[in-house]
């Protein structure tokens, strides 16, 4: 019988090459974190974390959340949601982990654009959300993935990476794009 080990958030279980990732488990450069505080578990190449306390998500379908996109794989983006932008105002402490769809609207997106999303449901602890309707939603900062700069808008919905010279027309564009919220007061950094 194999013994019950016990991993706390940010503990590395593995990489890619070895495991598929499941629930509570997050992927950043190809390797594997836990989520929560709770039970590994292992069924054959598949690893997920059962965490000890199902987690309160404040979130509730409809609200705008500001997320960066940390991977991606055939079929969603993997979101890492931070702040909650409208109708409240919160920072997300930690964060919130969320998938999003890669059909359409939520096309051209690469891990680590920062966008702005609605939450489209919560299920079984799945959060779910989207860059689909209002013009606001949409990728909000970007950078190049060529050379790493900050790409700055264009004409219409274009980014130019102003060091490479590279054009991108693939991304859904927010019609905030290169909006702070931090730096506009309307989220707070929290003091533990």
């Amino acid at each position: 019988m194999r013994e019950r080990r016990i991993v706390v958030p940010g503990e590395r279980l593995g990489v890619v090459e070895e495991f598929i990732p499941g629930e509570g488990v997050r992927e950043e450069r190809g390797t594997l974190y836990s989520i929560y505080l709770g039970s590994l578990q292992e069924k054959d190449i598949n690893v997920s974390v059962r965490p000890f306390k199902k987690p309160i998500l404040p979130l509730r379908p409809g609200e705008i959340a500001l997320g960066e996109i940390r991977s991606a794989d055939r079929s969603v983006y993997h979101v890492h949601l931070t702040a909650l932008v409208k109708p409240r105002r919160a920072l997300l402490s930690p964060p919130v982990q969320a998938v999003m769809s890669k059909r359409p609207p939520n096309v051209g997106a690469r891990p680590s654009d920062i966008v702005l999303v609605r939450i489209n449901s919560i299920d079984n602890g799945t959060v779910t959300v989207t860059m689909g309707g209002p013009p606001d939603l949409g990728v909000i900062l970007s950078f190049c993935p060529t050379c790493g700069a900050p790409l700055r808008k264009g004409v219409g919905y274009t980014l130019v990476c102003e060091r490479c010279g590279k054009v991108y027309l693939d991304k859904k564009i927010s019609s905030r794009y290169g909006w702070n919220p931090f730096k506009e007061g309307l989220i707070r950094y929290v003091k533990r």
